[in-house]
């Protein structure tokens, strides 16, 4: 039962989303799965995604390059590490 539900709710979120449409004519009903939509989308997806792990490497290699603070340092000590 809890499988019939799961499925449903999958069904009916790709539905919200226009991946799956569904049509009914006179002799028969059929459901449509919008391959096209689903490309646009996934490619939209890649796109933004790939984006973001660009501005993120970007920002980590700001803060990297960034000059260290002029406080004190000993060199004899070793790093400490926790």
């Amino acid at each position: 039962m809890r499988a019939l539900i799961l499925l449903a709710a999958i069904v009916l979120v790709l539905a919200l989303v226009g991946w799956i449409s569904f049509s009914k004519g006179p002799d028969r009903a059929s459901v449509n799965i919008e391959s096209d939509r689903i490309r646009q989308d996934t490619k939209q997806v890649m796109e933004s995604g790939a984006q973001m792990l660009h501005r993120a490497g970007d920002k980590v290699e700001a803060e990297a390059s960034r000059q260290p603070n002029n406080g004190q340092t000993n060199p004899n000590v070793a790093p400490v590490t926790r």
